[in-house]
């Protein structure tokens, strides 16, 4: 391109709409000023109304830019600042703006004046640009420091505010993390370069700090920036719920300043993003759920890291192996008590593995026999991963249940209900051991809500989907019924057995086929059952109320049961 003077107001015209906010030119600005090692940088925006009198009624707006950088000579005035594309930058990957245009954007707001004053090596100049584009250089008469930049232009108070508003967004997205001081009236814009994500970690490599971090958006932040000014900032989905910041000074913005230049250079940063994304990250990953792990923490926290874990293993890349050897399983033992096991570990034993929220007494039975229980929600993204390295997922303890035996009081206070229940099962021909009373509201129970269940053998662990088998037939096998004494029925039902039993063990045996509607376990419909259920009653109690005792007799039997029910009351 030709080194001769172009005209301002010319280029201008096209250089303007190249910018989707003309306010974007404070950006251009910073850029200079940083360029010239300004160590800070202070941006104001003043308002003076117009004169009590004057006929003009919007007064006069002022756009200030001060910086303590290298300032401007003669040579460079006539050379850069007033000449388009004439930039002494380009090939120095150490500076920003390098299309000379960074100056002449300051006319996209349409000035009325714009003034510049500079000093370097003991000269010391105002620059004076009109709205014709036309310049005029001063020899100022008082040494000054830097470069300060004012813009002047007639404007309304709520214009001004309009400015101050627009100004301070301008600064905010793209000088955001700018390495020196920038202030906007007295209120400081730049911070440390940050990322608001998880397990972020920092990577320097020869003039490129980069950030990563786990988001729960998948069309996460990827953010460029040169110098801490941003270039661009974008979402997308190009590695999925990782979010980065990446300040590179091999990083271009395109001369729209609209994208990051995607050339060679741009290649090699997203293939750093991409290794440690695939190795660094994954490790801080695991490094949070193991400590998780360790510490028994369940929250959304760790629940968010573990569907993140579970896309690193579903991903392309091969995960560190780390990632299998790490205990970050968190897991119960005998007692109640917690570890952390692997994943390579849980993987061999996927078999006999088992998940709970909780420790219970179907839990320690598990581990007493040499199962592995593992401390995970029937939800959790953990039960995910778990299936994906192991082939199947484990089962919840919850498909198992046990019971927990009665005292020896609440089975003193039965006997007339489990006579009446056992006569009238006896009469429907089912094949039973005993009826036993049994506590079922243990933690974590998924039969705490039944008023009785089956087993074959009383307290030993049961599948939730065989407590209501009772055989009939010839090759059926003996049950034990177990009735819940934590069930509020129970006692209730206890209380009408010392009057009616026979009535009682009728709603007790209702009761409990009625709860196994959802999974019938013989071919006899509930109707039908109900129907045989209450014929048998109401023979049992008519066969009782033949042979009653005399009056007498009664009477001392009624309170006999009614002392003893005081007695159970009380206690």
């Amino acid at each position: 391109m030709s080194n001769d003077p172009v005209d301002v107001g010319e280029a201008l015209e096209t250089l303007v709409h190249q910018f989707s906010d003309p306010w974007s030119f404070l950006r251009e600005l910073i850029q200079n000023a940083l360029d010239a090692g300004s160590p800070e940088i202070d941006v104001r925006i003043d308002h003076q109304p117009p004169e009590q009198g004057s006929n003009d009624p919007l007064g006069l707006m002022t756009v200030e830019i001060i910086d303590a950088g290298d300032g401007m000579d003669r040579h460079i005035i006539d050379t850069r600042l007033t000449r388009l594309f004439s930039s002494a930058k380009d090939g120095d990957y150490t500076k920003i703006g390098r299309f000379g245009i960074g100056f002449v954007s300051v006319f996209a707001i349409q000035p009325d004046l714009v003034c510049v004053d500079t000093g370097r090596a003991g000269e010391y100049w105002r620059v004076l640009f009109r709205k014709d584009r036309s310049f005029q250089r001063i020899v100022l008469d008082q040494p000054t420091e830097g470069t300060t930049i004012r813009i002047y232009k007639r404007a309304t108070p709520e214009q001004a505010d309009d400015a101050r508003a627009r100004a301070r967004s301008v600064l905010e997205y793209w000088c955001k993390h700018a390495r020196v001081e920038i202030r906007c009236d007295d209120a400081l814009v730049s911070r440390p370069m940050q990322l608001d994500a998880r397990c972020v970690i920092h990577h320097e490599q020869d003039g490129t700090t980069l950030m990563l971090g786990y988001v729960e958006q998948a069309a996460a932040l990827r953010g460029y920036y040169h110098g801490g000014l941003t270039l661009h900032e974008e979402h997308d989905l190009l590695l999925p719920h990782v979010a980065f910041k990446i300040d590179s000074r091999y990083l271009e913005h395109t001369l729209t300043r609209d994208n990051v230049i995607r050339d060679d250079n741009f290649a090699k940063a997203m293939n750093i993003v991409g290794r440690l994304a695939s190795t660094a990250l994954v490790e801080a990953l695991v490094t949070a759920l193991e400590l998780a792990a360790s510490e028994g923490r369940e929250d959304p926290e760790v629940a968010f890291l573990r569907k993140r874990l579970l896309g690193v293993l579903e991903g392309e890349a091969k995960p560190p192996s780390r990632v299998f050897e790490a205990k970050l399983v968190p897991a119960l033992t005998a007692g109640g008590g917690r570890t952390a096991i692997s994943l390579t570990q849980a993987r061999k034993q996927i078999k006999r593995c088992w998940t709970s929220a909780q420790a219970s007494p179907v839990t320690e039975m598990l581990i007493a026999r040499g199962d592995t229980v593992l401390l995970v929600g029937p939800n959790s993204a953990l039960t995910q991963v778990l299936a994906h390295v192991g082939g199947r997922s484990p089962t919840p303890v919850a498909s198992l249940c046990t019971a927990l035996p009665a005292t020896s009081f609440e089975r003193g206070c039965w006997q007339p209900l489990h006579d009446a229940a056992l006569a009238l099962l006896a009469q429907q021909g089912v094949k039973l051991s005993s009826i036993e009373l049994g506590r079922l509201a243990y933690p974590g129970s998924p039969v705490a809500n039944h008023v009785a269940i089956t087993q074959a053998k009383l307290g030993e662990l049961t599948e939730v989907s065989e407590i209501g088998q009772l055989s009939s037939g010839w090759f059926g096998s003996k049950r034990v019924v177990v009735l819940n004494a934590d069930h509020p029925t129970i006692g209730h039902l206890i209380e009408l057995a010392a009057t009616e039993p026979e009535f009682a063990a009728y709603l007790l045996l209702k009761l409990f086929y009625l709860r196994l509607n959802d999974a019938p376990q013989d071919e006899v419909s509930l109707p039908t059952r109900d129907n045989q259920l209450a014929s048998a009653a109401a023979q049992a109690r008519a066969q009782r109320r033949s042979s009653l005792p005399t009056v007498n007799q009664s009477q001392k039997a009624s309170a006999s049961g009614r002392e003893a029910l005081a007695r159970a009351e009380g206690n």
